[in-house]
């Protein structure tokens, strides 16, 4: 007698087989297919008839590699591949010339191949929840890229190429190794967000006051012990996470940040912060716990922030 789920697994085999039958009918007018959550453990081979096809969501099933075979489905632009059992960088991906979204996150990847510079049509790749240790310098040639994910990796430095992917919006490198972020950060000059908390980070470049669109910056629960004055050229900033760090001072070039919303500095080692703290006229959001400001200086900050919420051990 069979369980309720070796059951569920033949009904959703099944299910594969004749939707797969019935979209055989006319392979050329196929355009994406949906395949999450079909406890796939291979590729089915009927797949590789559908040679328009634009769109292959494959997460969430038991794939360990992919076939030589995908390479046919050259006019693929977006592969989903999350959720898999994937240990190796899928090499033939990088015969896929149209892609533009790849996501090989939620795997155990343990490299990225020197080929992703192949894809130089990608916008946006997401390599989170892996084993990645470092990245090919070929990722520099991905110049249309606009979000980068490779959060929750091993990743102990970034490639000088970096500063190559110049149209980048979002990149997210938190939960890594990082100690040193490159000075060639600063020419992605279309960033928006950065994420690069929770890593081992000593100390920023000057260059990251060239990120003048820079919109979030999360660099809480590092090593930095100050931060560089080119800060303040952020001006489209609205929020800056800095808490967990060990500063010991904030640059006076943060009063010009008038578009701040949150501030983050709570879990350092600071006595006071600069007086042009106080142009900062739009801050909603002031958290200084866990520092060394006297009692007398936060009530200081209360009078001259009446606009502020401040999150403070008083």
């Amino acid at each position: 007698m069979q369980s309720k789920s070796e059951n569920l697994k033949l009904t959703i085999s099944e299910k594969t087989k004749m939707q797969l039958q019935e979209l055989a009918k006319k392979p050329l007018e196929v355009i994406s297919l949906d395949f999450h959550l079909r406890e796939l453990e291979g590729i089915p081979t009927e797949i590789f008839s559908f040679s328009n096809l634009r769109e292959l969501n494959l997460k969430n099933n038991y794939l360990k590699s992919l076939p030589k075979e995908f390479e046919l489905l050259q006019n693929l632009e977006k592969l989903e591949l999350g959720g898999n059992y994937l240990k190796s960088f899928p090499e033939v991906v990088c015969s896929l010339p149209k892609l533009k979204y790849l996501d090989l996150s939620w795997n155990q990847i343990e490299n990225v191949d020197n080929c992703i510079g192949n894809l130089t049509n990608l916008e946006v790749l997401s390599l989170n929840h892996n084993e990645i240790p470092s990245l090919p310098e070929s990722i520099g040639n991905l110049k249309k890229l606009k979000l980068l994910a490779l959060n929750n990796n091993k990743l102990k430095d970034l490639p000088k190429t970096i500063g190559n992917l110049v149209l980048l919006e979002e990149l997210y490198l938190f939960e890594n190794e990082l100690s040193t972020v490159p000075e060639e950060i600063g020419n992605c000059i279309n960033l928006k967000k950065l994420e690069l908390q929770q890593n081992q980070i000593e100390e920023l470049p000057n260059s990251i006051g060239n990120l003048l669109k820079l919109e979030k910056l999360r660099l809480y629960k590092n090593l930095l012990k100050n931060i560089p004055t080119t800060i303040g050229n952020l001006t489209n900033l609205t929020k800056l996470y800095l808490y967990e760090n060990q500063l010991t001072e904030i640059p006076e070039t943060i009063g010009k940040l008038i578009n701040l919303i949150e501030l983050d500095l709570s879990g350092n080692e600071l006595h006071s912060l600069p007086e042009t703290i106080f142009n900062l006229k739009q801050l909603n959001k002031l958290s200084i716990e866990n520092n060394h400001f006297p009692r007398d200086y936060v009530y200081v900050l209360k009078e001259k922030l009446p606009q502020t919420n401040i999150e403070c051990d008083v």
